[in-house]
């Protein structure tokens, strides 16, 4: 596939800058690496920041277990990247306050990606210099991919919370764990649903040029064909604010229904200005779009009936009744990928727990054979990293609200 091929091309170009980066840390002994709060670093133990990375930085056969999280904590989506690091805490405060594992308490090392491929590299970088034992990483599956290699060759195992890419676990990497569903379902749902449930007829496609919107883009024309047209496959530029010549020229081409693969900030401005260019087209966004700001941006009168495809939440879960009073009380709503993260941290934990060692080698292939029952569900990986049985839902906008409408049987 196109994509795939792009995808690798950029992932060897990233690569070869991960080992420019990584000559340049080298230089320096991991102690001197981390320097707590500053340049997006944090760390945390018992839900209190610390200072990390001193020179008297324990060694991996004694005091806390170092896990790494590459998040987004600033840009766009950095809301995301803070409601998963409030799991991944959570998580370890309460696996700490049972005895942690192996007799030692876990500690969360965090630094951020913002989304964004050259400071995701760096990010990667500066965790496997780091006495880490894992990592989670993953929501912008476009700053994750060239990351894979820097976790590849280092033997780290990494849980992937949010990222979707089919292209993630093309690689063959047995690091690499998704404990999201991938792309490829979530563009089959979104087909689906466009001509099951609306009975669409003409298609509208739009991404962001990003390799994950992109590919939902590919994947959900590939499910379209031979059930609906697709009239119209355009792409718009992230951060731009005024999207009426491509929604104008859409409207010419009179579809039925207008899919949006991007993020909730463009997503919204797009929702908006089609009600007002008299755009009356169903309108439906991917799962980066899938935030209450959405409706923000879009106006509640025009988001109202919009569908999103998406990961099943926190309250759309059978084992989050008990989980999600317990996140409330530390942390406020959670997130979209919230539940996703706190099932990696115990992904990671108890890994390392069957493992019976901190060898990173012994916890990746822990990792990729566990089978444990999450929040979300069972949790096991196929043999290239892929959830069994991972699914999306369609939400849509209902009185301002997002409404489960399409939930997938387990």
């Amino acid at each position: 596939m196109v994509t795939s091929r792009n995808l690798r091309r950029f992932a060897s170009l990233c690569l070869a800058l991960s080992l420019v980066v990584l000559a340049g840390c080298s230089s320096a002994p991991p102690a001197q690496q981390s320097s707590g709060q500053s340049g997006g670093t944090q760390s945390q133990s018992g839900g209190t920041q610390t200072q990390s990375g001193s020179s008297s930085a324990p060694a991996a056969s004694e005091g806390d277990i170092l896990i790494g999280a590459v998040l987004p904590i600033t840009g766009g989506s950095a809301k995301m990247g803070q409601d998963m690091q409030n799991s991944i805490q959570m998580a370890f405060d309460e696996i700490n306050a049972q005895g942690g594992v192996l007799g030692r308490k876990l500690k969360l090392e965090v630094q951020d990606d913002a989304c964004d491929p050259q400071s995701a590299v760096a990010a990667a970088n500066k965790i496997v210099s780091m006495n880490v034992v894992a990592v989670i990483s993953g929501y912008c599956s476009g700053a994750f991919l060239p990351t894979e290699p820097i976790y590849h060759n280092a033997g780290i195992g990494v849980v992937v919370p949010a990222a979707n890419a089919v292209s993630l676990t093309e690689q063959g990497y047995e690091e690499i764990n998704l404990i999201n569903a991938t792309n490829r379902d979530q563009a089959r749902t979104a087909a689906d649903y466009i001509v099951n449930q609306w009975n669409a007829q003409k298609v509208a496609l739009i991404h962001d040029n990003s390799a994950f919107a992109l590919e939902l883009a590919e994947l959900t024309r590939e499910f379209l064909q031979g059930r609906a047209e697709v009239v119209a496959f355009e792409a718009i530029t992230p951060g731009e604010k005024d999207f009426s010549a491509v929604l104008t020229s859409l409207k010419g081409k009179g579809p039925d229904a207008i899919y949006f693969t991007g993020y909730y900030a463009e997503g919204g401005l797009i929702i908006n200005q089609a009600r007002g260019l008299g755009i009356t087209a169903r309108i439906m966004v991917g799962d980066g779009a899938n935030d209450p700001t959405l409706v923000e941006i879009a106006g509640a009168e025009n988001a109202e009936g919009v569908a999103i495809t998406t990961s099943p939440g926190a309250f759309d879960f059978t084992g989050s009744n008990e989980w999600v009073p317990r996140y409330r009380e530390k942390y406020g709503e959670p997130g979209p990928y919230s539940v996703h993260a706190y099932d990696a941290a115990n992904v990671v934990a108890e890994a390392i727990k069957q493992a019976g060692t901190t060898d990173r080698a012994a916890v990746a292939k822990a990792i990729r054979g566990i089978n444990i029952e999450g929040i979300s569900g069972p949790i096991s990986f196929t043999e290239t990293g892929n959830r069994k049985d991972g699914y999306f839902i369609v939400l849509e906008v209902k009185d301002g609200e997002f409404t489960v409408v399409q939930r997938a049987p387990r």
